[in-house]
């Protein structure tokens, strides 16, 4: 069956109909690809199509019925979330992005500016562009930067800046430790990621948390820290990306 198809839809008139007209164009489009088919399974009876075929062309739909409906669930199967596939694949973009390695040397001058210099470009790029798409982008980028950055810093003041009071510096220690895990430093960044007030600082002061737990195990884990991850998600809407990077944690470390 099909869940929430066309929940908070708007129609024309309403004063935004843009998603409705998107999800009539992808619903038409759908359709016209299951006529398609079945003509071309009347013409062409003896065309055999393989299962890696069918599966490239599944994955190929889930983005467009994503629009449509959150999911579908077969009775005696499974139940296809694609909201969450998708937020699944954003994830891997975002760290594809990110995973990039230090350049050149250790260089405590030119390395320190740079880290500054960014933190201080991101926090501006909070205060002069509104929320978006396209600004996440930016900041991501920003962020990988940091990432290349704070790896030729010698001698980083992580717990000092997880405590800092500039949300850009709180970024370059969130980028530190997602490049270079600290497992002393476990406990201080679980509680600055979960304190943090802006959503682009928590999801990535969590996966460095999710980056220090995959290199050093569950037992590198503070029962302390592992208490308030399993609160936050308590508290966490479902489908959120933060209480589903802490879920991962969670997992990781044995606690469904």
């Amino acid at each position: 069956m099909l869940a929430a198809m066309g929940e908070g839809e708007r129609r024309p008139g309403s004063g935004r109909a843009g998603p409705w007209l998107r999800r009539r164009a992808v619903a038409l489009l759908v359709t016209c690809a299951g006529v398609g088919a079945a003509v071309l399974h009347v013409l062409a009876p003896g065309l055999r199509i393989d299962g890696i075929v069918v599966m490239l062309l599944a994955i190929a739909a889930v983005p467009w019925l994503g629009e449509l409906f959150r999911s579908i669930e077969v009775p005696g199967f499974a139940r296809i979330e694609f909201q969450g596939i998708e937020r699944r694949i954003d994830d891997v973009r975002r760290t594809a992005n990110a995973a990039l390695v230090g350049d050149g040397s250790p260089d405590d001058g030119a390395a320190r500016d740079a880290v500054g210099n960014l933190a201080a470009e991101y926090v501006n790029v909070r205060l002069q562009q509104a929320g978006s798409a396209a600004r996440t982008q930016r900041m991501d980028r920003i962020f990988a930067r940091l990432v290349r950055a704070v790896q030729r810093v010698p001698d980083f003041d992580v717990e000092g800046l997880l405590a800092s009071q500039d949300a850009g510096l709180r970024l370059a220690a969130y980028a530190r430790l997602f490049a270079l895990p600290e497992q002393e430093a476990l406990g201080p960044l679980v509680d600055a990621a979960i304190a943090d007030p802006l959503a682009f600082n928590q999801y990535w002061g969590l996966r460095a948390v999710e980056s220090c737990v995959t290199d050093g195990g569950a037992a590198a884990v503070p029962l302390g820290a592992v208490r308030r991850l399993r609160e936050f998600r308590a508290r966490t809407p479902p489908g959120n990306d933060r209480g589903e990077v802490a879920g991962r944690i969670l997992a990781e470390i044995g606690e469904r």
